[in-house]
């Protein structure tokens, strides 16, 4: 036993020699759960884990990493409740954790709004480790989390001044913007109550307020109007979530009634939207949900499900002008059937990992869960992960970060 203890207090003596830039850059590599463990070591431990250059270092080296966990959103079928947890992809397919937020309890809601604010999650987005929940199909009530430290927060919504909100279609963003090294919100409701109507807010974390966007803004989302005081067309986003890159919003969108599929835009910074057109290959096809957006090469990639065994990749090139560099992906050897939606179970693009390559999950009813990532200069797939993850409705790659819900805008994360 004295050789034991020993040994550790030598251990203990080598480590705290070591030079400070030396600690910071290994615990800067150390997944959130060990960190926060870390913290009990030593007040300097504490003190420097705690400080928002360490949180920024922190971060930035996990988002230049591959096979991050994945955050799972799934509806448990035994409590009618929904939940999150993460799966770690280390090896040990130790399966999901489940997070356990109090704000996911459909006991805390119900049928208490005008409106009919029934019990409904959506992702708002997800964004440097920052989850954007909302709650009832309008979002009455949003929720900042940190799934990683478990920390969260209800973000307080404006007053609506729209009596139509019933019958309405919502959707929302949230994401970074680099200028203004702040974290933004914006929330779209379209009405279809005695006409068409819009209305779209911008919250903005540093300062906790929302601004509602100038309905000049807004033209895009609707066509000509015709003698009847009527518009002849209506642009409608589809998802509940916009995919975020260097602070500009990216939705699917549909044009009714005339079916074509085209993308809306909206940049953080000026606060305009733009209508951005679609590879020829989705041309009026009507059809929004065998395609969607992911990063790939710092680039926004449309990822479009043929159906038949693959995927067919675009990538939107600076000036929003074209689509360029098709690539094909896929088949893939371990799954013989089509991708999308069946009736075995889902296959879809997760994302695309920082090295290049593309991140596939195939989830069958049965439960069972596949994960593995596809090299698209190799054609060669890595599993990831496989193991059992019940009731499973979709799934995220999800960066841990210390960033805390309160005043995350002070942590500079410019590169």
């Amino acid at each position: 036993m004295p050789a034991m203890e020993g040994s550790q207090s030598t251990v203990a003596m080598t480590t705290f020699r070591l030079p400070f830039e030396m600690i910071i850059e290994i615990l800067s590599r150390l997944p959130v759960k060990s960190l926060l463990r870390f913290k009990s070591v030593c007040r300097t431990w504490y003190d420097l884990i705690e400080t928002p250059h360490f949180i920024s270092k922190h971060l930035l080296t996990h988002s230049t990493r591959n096979h991050t966990p994945l955050l799972e959103n799934s509806l448990n079928l035994v409590t009618d409740n929904r939940e999150f947890s993460l799966i770690y992809n280390d090896g040990f397919n130790s399966g999901p954790i489940n997070l356990d937020f109090p704000f996911l309890d459909r006991r805390n809601y119900g049928r208490t709004s005008r409106y009919g604010g029934e019990y409904y999650i959506s992702i708002g987005g997800i964004c440097n480790g920052l989850v954007c929940v909302g709650i009832s199909c309008f979002g009455y009530h949003l929720f900042l989390c940190n799934p990683s430290t478990r920390q969260f927060r209800e973000i307080l919504n404006p007053e609506w001044n729209n009596e139509n909100l019933y019958g309405g279609q919502v959707s929302f963003g949230f994401g970074f913007h680099p200028s203004a090294n702040d974290y933004k919100l914006i929330r779209i409701v379209l009405y279809f109550t005695h006409g068409y109507s819009i209305q779209a807010d911008l919250y903005v974390m540093s300062t906790d307020t929302w601004t509602e966007i100038n309905v000049n803004k807004l033209s895009l989302f609707l066509g000509e109007m015709n003698e009847g005081g009527e518009y002849d067309s209506i642009v409608q986003i589809g998802g509940s979530s916009a995919t975020a890159l260097n602070g500009v919003f990216y939705w699917p969108a549909l044009v009714v009634p005339t079916d074509q599929v085209l993308v809306m835009s909206f940049d953080m910074g000026n606060e305009v939207f733009r209508r951005i057109r679609t590879p020829e290959c989705l041309d009026k096809t009507g059809n929004l949900y065998n395609w969607q957006f992911t990063e790939l090469d710092d680039k926004i990639a449309l990822v479009i499900s043929d159906y038949e065994r693959g995927f067919d990749v675009w990538l939107l090139n600076e000036n929003e002008s074209c689509w360029t560099n098709q690539i094909k992906v896929g088949p893939f050897p371990s799954i013989a059937r089509d991708m999308g939606y069946g009736v075995d179970g889902d296959i879809t693009m997760v994302g695309g990992g920082k090295n290049g390559e593309l991140l596939v999950w195939e989830h069958k009813y049965s439960g069972e869960l596949k994960f593995f990532s596809y090299d698209i200069k190799t054609r060669e797939t890595m599993d990831l992960y496989c193991g059992l993850v019940p009731y499973t409705s979709s799934v995220y790659l999800y960066a841990g970060t210390l960033l805390p819900v309160m005043q995350a805008n002070e942590i500079a994360l410019n590169k």
